[in-house]
């Protein structure tokens, strides 16, 4: 099953494990979710959940979790199609400018909110959301991509 992971920019896992392109990793003892196992998602911003902070730095990488695997939804912050792997194979890094393009042509609200939400974006990139969708996103950009905003989610994690 394709996917995609998010991991501290240079590989590396949150315990400081650095992966590499093209490797499959396989897991040691037993599948559980949130435990242990290869964590990815469905979609690209689903994975941006799992950064420390919105202006992090990262790489999403495209994957394909094989093996057993487990499904997690998060009912309550409309979070599903999370998977965790006993098998994972390491593709590619995705570039930032496809995952975000990809997102903002998804035609999907919900997805761009997402985005919107969960990572810091650049002028551009904030010009493309609103080009693209015209007044309807920019509540949710004025609110999540304010100054105020940022450095509180920030300090929320120290």
């Amino acid at each position: 099953m394709k996917g995609f992971k998010v991991l501290d920019e240079g590989l590396y896992n949150q315990y400081g494990f650095q992966y590499e392109l093209g490797k499959t990793y396989y897991l040691n003892g037993e599948l559980k979710w949130a435990k242990n196992g290869f964590h990815f998602c469905k979609r690209p911003e689903d994975t941006l959940r799992y950064i420390e902070y919105p202006d992090s730095k990262i790489d999403m990488v495209e994957v394909i979790g094989e093996g057993d695997i487990v499904e997690y939804e998060d009912e309550y912050y409309d979070f599903y199609d999370m998977y965790a792997s006993s098998i994972m194979t390491f593709l590619r890094i995705v570039p930032r400018e496809e995952y975000i393009k990809n997102i903002i042509d998804s035609n999907n609200q919900f997805r761009v909110k997402r985005l919107i939400e969960l990572l810091k974006l650049e002028k551009d990139e904030i010009n493309m959301i609103k080009d693209k969708y015209k007044n309807q996103l920019d509540f949710t950009i004025n609110y999540y991509q304010n100054e105020e905003y940022l450095l509180s989610r920030r300090k929320k994690s120290l």
